[in-house]
């Protein structure tokens, strides 16, 4: 699943210096190369867009009981970042990690915050929506 790419990620010296001086300065999602995005409209807004299908489609395949935070996060291998609380997919990349490092070695990140990872439940049903979707939009032009 390769994140679409519609608004352009920025490094993390860019975003360390257009957000140094705000009253929440670290919301962002980090894609699977380490570059940063804004959050807009919120971050599930964000990952369903950086998913590129359909939001209706993929909460048709997602399962009743899971949060779509944590599928989201799974199916776009992005890391939803807070102050105070990082949601990562089950496999991040090294790319993620560093930046993610950078991130707390500049202050941005608390000391002691919380990292949850989406598990095994949401990777087997990430992967199952990622054969259906593929399947389901070879001939309507959906993004996989």
């Amino acid at each position: 699943m390769e994140v679409q790419r519609k608004a352009a990620g920025v490094k993390v010296m860019e975003f360390l210096n257009a957000h140094r001086e705000d009253e929440d300065p670290c919301e962002c999602v980090i894609l699977p190369d380490g570059s940063i995005e804004e959050p807009l409209p919120s971050h599930i807004g964000k990952l369903a867009e950086l998913a590129g299908a359909d939001s209706a489609v993929l909460n048709g395949q997602m399962e009743k009981n899971m949060e779509p935070l944590f599928w989201l996060v799974e199916y776009t291998g992005c890391m939803s970042v807070w102050q105070t609380r990082v949601v990562s997919p089950s496999e991040p990349t090294q790319e993620q990690e560093n930046t993610l490092e950078e991130l707390y070695d500049a202050a941005l990140l608390s000391p002691g915050y919380l990292r949850e990872t989406a598990g095994e439940d949401y990777r087997k049903s990430v992967e199952k929506a990622r054969q259906k979707i593929g399947a389901a939009g070879e001939g309507r032009g959906l993004v996989q």
